[in-house]
């Protein structure tokens, strides 16, 4: 129950911030602040929305392949959206590798979660 209306508050919040900063944006306020949360939200999607690759590929392929194929169609999605934000507003000149980094290291990190979860559920599920 706690759990849900958690959920439910980061996702109002996450609305509001990202309605506000289109709104700031639409009345010409072009604050770094407002398209950066905005490009922080469709990056945010991206991740959560690539998560159906697994769906499709996962029956298909083996883990670590599957794994490579969503990790090199999301980081390739992430840059074609810094590109696409590159003709409307001037890019940081480490855009590209500031985009490449922080996506790399949260993904190794989600990766290397998965992996240890996996492997004590295997074994839990082996000594029961």
């Amino acid at each position: 129950m706690i759990k849900n209306k958690m959920a439910f508050i980061f996702m109002v919040f996450t609305l509001l911030t990202v309605t506000s900063s289109i709104i700031g944006l639409i009345q010409g306020i072009e604050s770094t602040g407002n398209l950066h949360i905005v490009m922080r939200f469709a990056i945010t999607f991206l991740a959560f929305g690539s998560l159906y690759i697994f769906e499709v590929f996962m029956p298909r392929f083996k883990f670590y392949q599957v794994h490579i194929m969503h990790y090199v169609l999301t980081m390739a999605a992430a840059l074609l959206l810094v590109a696409f934000s590159g003709l409307f507003v001037e890019l940081h000149p480490n855009a590209y590798r500031d985009i490449f980094l922080n996506f790399t290291a949260i993904y190794i990190i989600i990766v290397m979660s998965e992996f240890v979860f996996h492997a004590f559920w295997s074994r839990y599920r082996k000594s029961s």
